[in-house]
């Protein structure tokens, strides 16, 4: 009796996994319904598929544009995988997206304990900050993540612009510099560039 219902559990599982298969070429010819509906299946046999949470969570997000219809498949997720960087990611940038920036600060602090050292979140967070006009806050993480990441262009970028509308044009003009070190070919550090050097300081 234990090894027929031990086979009875295999097989749902197996016919679960199968429906998780289907639903990722779905998704991989953007057919977010057909992976949604696969996905859905899935769940119904293995309630307990984290892939099958979160990339459900990740069709209505990005496929159907629904963070209300997102948000409680990715918190289903999270219960199964509490330290669920990818999750947590997911739901930060879509409520700073929405402006949600308290919100969206809490999921990043909660990624930073489990990964100090995330540049992207640590980025993430000085444009929210940004967002909400807090700019000391702001250029503080953004000088985080490019300690962190020294290569990042955009992220030294972001530092000259928020310095230069702060009227602080030798840091402004020492970050653009940084960033097109990295890529001399940056159109918008060259023009910002530009301007910062024709300002008479």
């Amino acid at each position: 009796m234990t090894e027929k219902n031990n086979n009875k559990k295999k097989e749902k599982l197996a016919k679960a996994e199968e429906y998780y298969q289907k639903g990722l070429v779905y998704a991989q010819e953007s057919d977010a319904d057909g992976a949604i509906k696969c996905w859905q299946k899935t769940l119904e046999l293995n309630p307990d598929h984290f892939e099958a949470w979160y990339d459900t969570g990740n069709a209505y997000y990005m496929g159907k544009g629904s963070f209300e219809k997102a948000l409680p498949f990715w918190q289903k997720a999270l219960k199964i995988k509490p330290d669920g960087v990818d999750i947590l990611y997911n739901i930060g940038n879509a409520h700073r997206e929405r402006g949600e920036y308290v919100q969206a600060l809490e999921y990043y602090k909660k990624i930073l304990e489990i990964t100090p050292e995330d540049h992207e979140t640590w980025n993430n967070m000085a444009n929210t900050y940004n967002g909400k006009g807090e700019t000391e806050q702001a250029i503080q993480c953004w000088k985080k993540a490019v300690e962190i990441k020294p290569s990042k262009v955009e992220t030294w970028f972001n530092l000259a612009v928020k310095y230069r509308e702060l009227t602080k044009y030798d840091q402004a003009l020492e970050c653009c510099q940084k960033a097109l070190e990295i890529r001399p070919d940056f159109r918008e550090a060259q023009r910002l560039l530009k301007v910062l050097e024709s300002v008479d300081n």
